[in-house]
C-alpha cells in the first residue's frame, strides 16, 4: 500500500495550482497524496499591505506551525513569501523547476508601461514595484491592492486603477487569458524567488521531496536568498534580487532609495556561487550603510 502523504497549503486558486504540481510529482514516486487547505494570516488580514507584516512570513507561519504539530507532512509555498529566518525544525527540501521570474504589466485599455496616460493609477501593495515604476516613469500614481490574481483582475476591470502589475508566473500557473506586457528584468528586477516553488518539510524527513529537486532552480533560490539574508532585507524595503543559473551565475541586484537606483550585476561559478553572493552583498550593505533605512 503507498505511502500517505498530507500537503498543507492555502486555499486561492494560485496556491492549489502550485500544489497539484507537487502532489502530481509525489503520486508520480508512488505516494498517496491528501491535500489540506490552511488558512494563513496574509488570508485573514486582507485589507493590511503585505509589506507592514514587517517579514513575519504572512503567508507560511501558519503552515509552518501545521508542519511542526505533524498535521501535515508537506508544505507549498510560493519561495518568495517564505522568510529568511523558517521556524526551528522546518526545511525547504525542494523547489520546482523556476517559472517566469518577470512582473507583468497589465492595463485596462491594453497599454504598455511606455504608453499608458500621464498620472495613471497603478495598483500595487509592493513597495519595490512602486520605487521601479516611479523611476521608470515619475509621473504614475498608486493605490494598494490586495487579493488573489481574480480579484485584482476584477478590480481592474471595474476601474479602480489604470493597470496593476502581478507576477508573470501566477499568471501562466492558473492559464489566464489576460493581456499583458512582460517588464524586462534588466530594469525591473524581480524580488528575490519570484517564479520558484517551494517545498518545506520537517527536518530530517527531506527524502519525501527530495527526489524532486531542480538543481539549478535551487542554485538560483539559495543564491538570492544568501543576498536577503547578508542584506537585512524584506519586502519592507525596496530592492530587485534575481539570479540566474546558466553555466555561470549571473546576480542582479537593484535598490532604490530616495529616488535612486544601486546596483550590481556580477558573474560568479556556479560551484561557489552562494559564498560569493554573500562577499558581493557584504560590499554592498557596507557601500550603502543599510543601518540608515
Amino acid at each position: 500500500m503507498p505511502e500517505r502523504v498530507v500537503v498543507g497549503t492555502r486555499g486561492s486558486k494560485l496556491a492549489l495550482a502550485q500544489t497539484a504540481k507537487v502532489a502530481e510529482k509525489l503520486k508520480e514516486n508512488g505516494y498517496d497524496v491528501e491535500i489540506k487547505i490552511i488558512k494563513s494570516t496574509g488570508d485573514i488580514m486582507k485589507d493590511k499591505p503585505l509589506y507592514e507584516f514587517k517579514g513575519s512570513g504572512a503567508f507560511v507561519r501558519t503552515l509552518e506551525h501545521t508542519l511542526l504539530k505533524r498535521e501535515i507532512d508537506v508544505a507549498v509555498h510560493s519561495y518568495k513569501d517564505i522568510p529568511s529566518k523558517m521556524l526551528e525544525g522546518v526545511t525547504v527540501a525542494a523547489v520546482l523547476k523556476r517559472d517566469s521570474p518577470n512582473d507583468a504589466f497589465i492595463a485596462r485599455d491594453g497599454s504598455t508601461l511606455d504608453d499608458i496616460k500621464p498620472n495613471a493609477v497603478i495598483g500595487t501593495s509592493s513597495l519595490r514595484r512602486r520605487a521601479q515604476l516611479s523611476l521608470y516613469r515619475p509621473d504614475l500614481k498608486f493605490e494598494n491592492i490586495r487579493g488573489n490574481i481574480d480579484t485584482r483582475l476584477r478590480k481592474l476591470r471595474d476601474g479602480l486603477y489604470d493597470a496593476i502589475v502581478l507576477a508573470e508566473a501566477g499568471l501562466i500557473r492558473l492559464g489566464l487569458d489576460a493581456k499583458y506586457h512582460r517588464l524586462p528584468i534588466e530594469k525591473f528586477v524581480p524580488p528575490a524567488n519570484q517564479g520558484i516553488i517551494a517545498v518545506q518539510t520537517r527536518k530530517e524527513e527531506e527524502e519525501i521531496v527530495s527526489f524532486m529537486n531542480h538543481k539549478d532552480t535551487w542554485i538560483e533560490a539559495e543564491v538570492e536568498r544568501a543576498v536577503m539574508k547578508e542584506l537585512g532585507i524584506g519586502c519592507a524595503i525596496p530592492a530587485g534580487i534575481y539570479a540566474e543559473c546558466k553555466g555561470r551565475v549571473r546576480l542582479i541586484v537593484q535598490i532604490i532609495r530616495d529616488g535612486k537606483e544601486l546596483r550590481v550585476d556580477e558573474e560568479m561559478s556556479k560551484t561557489n556561487a552562494v559564498e560569493e553572493a554573500k562577499e558581493i552583498a557584504k560590499n554592498l550593505k557596507s557601500e550603502l550603510g543599510f543601518n540608515t533605512f
